[in-house]
């Protein structure tokens, strides 16, 4: 490993006195074999490596309580592969949970329901081209689930049996898993490496591999593979938890310090190498479906820099660079009629090929030589002219407080996370530290980050190599000669030197005098406070240690779709969403706001619910008064200025191809329809969505603003205190309100369908040809019978164990079979129920007679006593750990006030969902899960697609 260039020898003697004050070098992680450097890795890390060569590292961690994750990382992906062994890694992977020495085909997963794990959400894994990676989430971090992790690990490891009925079994999962992710980004990956480093193993070694590999390799293959790199010198173990250090790392010692590697090594073969001399070249990639972009690349040789303090300083530059660059881009996406959404500059590499700087822009549809054009302009005015000392100002800022809020915050980082910061760094040159570290750094190392080291910089990272220029359009006369044409036509135009941007002062700062508050109780048992103003404002705070340093906060403004009458009101919602933000107030432009709020955690725009408008997120105790001002502003002085209705256009054209192309995606935006005759439970047409009236839609807001009921919630790291002053300065004192949320009464009434079970619906998409979807949807009930909406939860669960079972290993029709339950709180008895699955479309009336057989299996016999509890265990377990959440307590508290009568359904959650009885849960899949309440639904490609591919 080399380290690279010092491009300034300013910086290399700054960053050397920097390391002389901070501390001597830590030597931890020479335990793993790294070097050791002037950086101060986190001291609250073990690191260690048995003899075997394994290594592991172990981290204490108490986010959630009482949970710990566990992830394997193995030195090995699809880059290992031989020719004839192209999908062979990712297919081992599948094989992790079908069979070891001590676990039989089939019983690892029941093994982990029982303990309270789901299949995806808590046990996954996953394949790379350079790496593979298994992944344990333990919701209780007991002795029986920290041996239980521990022991399935090890049998992953070194214990697979790879058997070959178990073998034959598992091939037409792999095809059903390739075909569900053939899609136009992924072809446009593919056809990217071919431009950008054509001729290296990157090419020909995505992990999905061929289906003739995968459908014909036999299990002899798979095991020598196996063998050759699942050994203890490639592995390292990952522990982060509530757990005692010392005990885990005893732990580790006696499970893993026996295991040998079976026969000889592998060797990773060399990936191969690009042509830094090559000549400005021109690629495009086309497809009816892809989001339009431009791209300019430029190649530089490889590099693996070891992490030290110089290095991260450069880091540092670069990082700053990319801000500069990208603020730049969001300007121009943010003005009136803009041609792109947005975009910027970034700096990657290939391992082992190349390291690349990119500068990649998105645009709107048809629009991408206008971005091509932006790309180049922009990237030359950046060199020849360099940044400005505002727009470094700008960067500085919001660096140092993004770093401020990470130390702050870094008791809020969850098992999972810290566990694949640790995996990134078995991975790559590079050391975990300690985000106050970071902070402390930055600080120091502050004198050195000046314009001219930015500048400096930023021309060293394109200085080497020709351009490699890329286009992805839905449609293109001329290919490369085309966009080699409006490229060389761009560089010809002269580029002006940039202008500074200064910020304006706030122009919401003082809403006029604070609101008053006349009542103020507490929840005890659920520890809210509710407060009410006198202008009838209603704010509920809950005090939490969960996320040390943030606070989340929501904004329910009586409302949402419910009050755009006179226009298509889910389109007008959907146009909130996406198009607020950017059409900023009545007073400010959104990049006024951006300058405004630059070093803040504050969230700006909102949306639309059925009967509110609301605005939410995250930001932090000290950003709170801000946050309001701001959440009051945009939901009582909306601007939808012009320049809203470019970036909604622009967003839904590039997503709706993508909608259209992906069968799962088609069966989603059309299950409310299959139910209900509605406008609210109909996906809008592109016609649709395309004629939203903006004025309209800021006259319905502004008029709901009037006197609509307001209850906010706010939940965290804050002081109440703290919490009702920003409320009393802001949305407290607003002019007197209705103290109640409209009811809606007539507008939750839906036309049902009447259905059979007997017809089914078809559905096109534009996607791959051997893509189909079947599914079957049955309409429920709503939420208002808690023990029906939690039973149904659990009938969700056993139907997604039988469509697991039967669908994914039995008949291996489908890689993930999808099953989903709502009840809704909006409309009267409306609630859907759904299984569907993505198969070859030659299986397709074969797959739905299979889900119409399994929910007459729910009906026809009840499940076991085992079964259910695998169903259950891990509900109870998310309920569990929900408590510890921020997250779940900001959903109870939004409404605290206006719909208390529903708070006893956090106290009753979990007992309600332990007193079912399979026999309960037969009755209730006899009552809704009926063929009289059946809706099915074919989803094939559209002829002219297929036509066209």
């Amino acid at each position: 490993m080399t380290i690279r260039r010092a491009f300034n020898t300013g910086i290399s003697c700054a960053a050397l006195a920097i390391t002389l004050a901070l501390s001597a070098p830590a030597a931890a992680q020479q335990e793993w074999g790294t070097q050791a450097t002037d950086v101060v890795q986190d001291p609250a890390v073990t690191y260690g490596v048995l003899e075997n060569g394994m290594r592991y590292a172990i981290r204490q961690n108490d986010t959630p309580d009482g949970a710990a994750s566990f992830r394997m990382h193995f030195d090995f992906g699809s880059l290992g592969e031989a020719d004839d062994e192209r999908g062979l890694a990712h297919f081992i992977e599948h094989m992790a949970f079908n069979g070891s020495t001590n676990v039989p085909e089939g019983e690892m997963i029941p093994l982990l329901e029982r303990l309270g794990l789901a299949f995806g959400p808590d046990t996954n894994a996953y394949t790379s081209f350079d790496e593979t990676v298994y992944m344990l989430d333990v919701p209780n971090a007991n002795e029986e689930g920290l041996d239980t992790a521990l022991f399935l690990m090890r049998e992953t490891a070194s214990e697979l049996t790879f058997d070959p009925e178990a073998v034959d079994r598992e091939r037409e999962i792999l095809v059903s898993e390739r075909r569900l992710r053939d899609t136009a980004p992924l072809r446009n990956f593919r056809d990217l490496f071919d431009f950008r480093i054509p001729g290296t193993r990157y090419t020909t070694r995505f992990p999905i591999g061929l289906d003739s590999v995968l459908r014909e390799a036999p299990a002899e293959r798979l095991k020598a593979l196996y063998n050759r790199f699942y050994r203890p010198e490639n592995a390292t173990f990952v522990a982060v938890g509530d757990f005692d250090v010392a005990e885990m790392e005893a732990a580790i010692r006696e499970r893993f310090a026996d295991w040998q590697g079976v026969g000889e090594p592998g060797a990773i073969p060399a990936a191969g190498t690009v042509d830094f001399n090559r000549e400005i070249a021109f690629d495009t990639f086309v497809d009816p479906t892809i989001s339009e972009s431009v791209a300019i690349y430029q190649h530089r040789p490889y590099t693996d820099p070891v992490d030290t303090v110089e290095e991260r300083t450069r880091s540092q530059l670069r990082g700053l660079a990319e801000a500069m660059f990208d603020r730049r881009i969001t300007r121009i996406a943010n003005r009136e009629d803009s041609p792109i959404l947005g975009g910027g500059f970034g700096v990657s590499d290939d391992e082992d090929v190349a390291d690349y700087s990119v500068v990649s822009i998105s645009t709107r549809d048809g629009a991408w030589d206008e971005g091509l054009r932006i790309a180049e302009q922009e990237l030359r005015r950046a060199l020849e002219y360099g940044f400005t000392q505002a727009e470094l100002d700008y960067a500085l800022t919001n660096t140092e407080s993004g770093l401020r809020r990470s130390a702050a915050q870094a008791g809020a980082r969850t098992n999972s996370q810290l566990a694949s910061a640790l995996v990134n760094a078995a991975a790559e040159n590079d050391f975990v530290t300690d985000p106050q570290w970071r902070y402390d750094l930055f600080n120091q190392m502050r004198p050195q980050l000046t314009l001219e080291a930015v500048n400096e910089l930023f021309r060293d990272l394109w200085s080497e190599g020709e351009p490699l220029v890329r286009v992805a359009a839905k449609e293109m006369t001329g290919g490369e000669e085309t966009v080699a044409a409006i490229y060389n036509e761009s560089a010809q135009v002269a580029v002006a030197e940039p202008e500074d941007v200064v910020a304006t002062d706030f122009a919401y700062a003082d809403w006029g005098e604070p609101g008053t508050v006349i009542s103020d109780s507490m929840i005890d048992d659920l520890g809210i406070r509710t407060v009410t103003f006198a202008n009838n404002v209603r704010l509920n705070i809950k005090q939490t240690d969960f996320e040390p340093g943030r606070v989340r906060f929501n904004v329910n403004m009586d409302g949402g779709n419910f009050a755009l009458d006179g226009m298509n009101s889910t389109s007008a919602g959907i146009y909130l969403q996406i198009a607020s933000q950017v059409g900023g107030l009545g007073k400010h432009s959104f990049d006024e706001i951006t300058e405004i709020l630059a070093g803040q955690q504050v969230s700006a725009g909102i949306g639309a619910d059925t009967d509110v408008f609301n605005s939410g997120g995250v930001t932090t105790p000290e950003d709170l008064a801000m946050q309001m001002k701001v959440s009051a502003a945009y939901l009582t002085d909306l601007g939808l200025r012009p320049e809203a209705d470019a970036r909604f256009a622009a967003v839904i054209d590039a997503i709706w191809g993508q909608l259209q192309s992906q069968p799962s995606q088609v069966f989603n935006l059309r299950t409310g329809e299959q139910i209900a005759d509605s406008p609210y439970t109909a996906f809008p047409t592109r016609e649709e969505l395309g004629s939203v009236d903006r004025e309209a839609l800021r006259d319905a807001v502004l008029s709901a603003a009037a006197n609509g009921a307001i209850e906010i919630a706010i939940v965290g790291d804050i002081d109440p205190a703290a919490a009702i002053d920003a409320v009393a300065n802001s949305f407290g004192a607003l002019p007197e309100r209705n103290a109640e949320f409209a009811d809606y009464a007539d507008k939750r009434q839906l036309d049902f369908l009447d259905l059979s079970g007997d017809e089914i619906t078809d559905y096109t998409h534009t996607g791959q040809a051997d893509q189909a979807l079947v599914g079957s949807i049955w309409r429920t009930r709503d939420d208002t019978d808690f023990q029906e909406d939690m039973g149904l939860a659990l009938l969700s669960g056993l139907m997604n164990l039988k469509a697991l079972e039967t669908l994914r290993e039995e008949l291996a029709a489908t890689y993930s079979p999808s099953v989903s339950n709502s009840t809704s709180e909006d409309f009267t008895d409306y609630g859907t129920f759904s299984v569907a699955a993505v198969v070859d479309p030659a299986q397709a009336d074969e797959v739905r007679d299979i889900i119409v057989r399994l929910a007459s299996e729910l009906r026809d016999e009840a499940v076991t006593d085992d079964f259910l509890l695998r169903a259950r265990q891990p509900i109870l377990e998310r309920i569990r750990q929900a408590r510890e959440n921020n997250g779940f307590w900001i959903s109870i508290a939004s409404d605290a006030q206006s719909e208390a009568k529903r708070l006893d359904r956090v106290r009753q959650q979990a007992e309600v969902i332990e007193s079912f009885t399979p026999a309960q849960l037969q009755e209730l899949a006899r009552k809704y899960i009926t063929p009289d309440r059946r809706a099915d639904t074919r989803i094939l490609v559209a002829p002219e697609a297929a036509d066209s591919k």
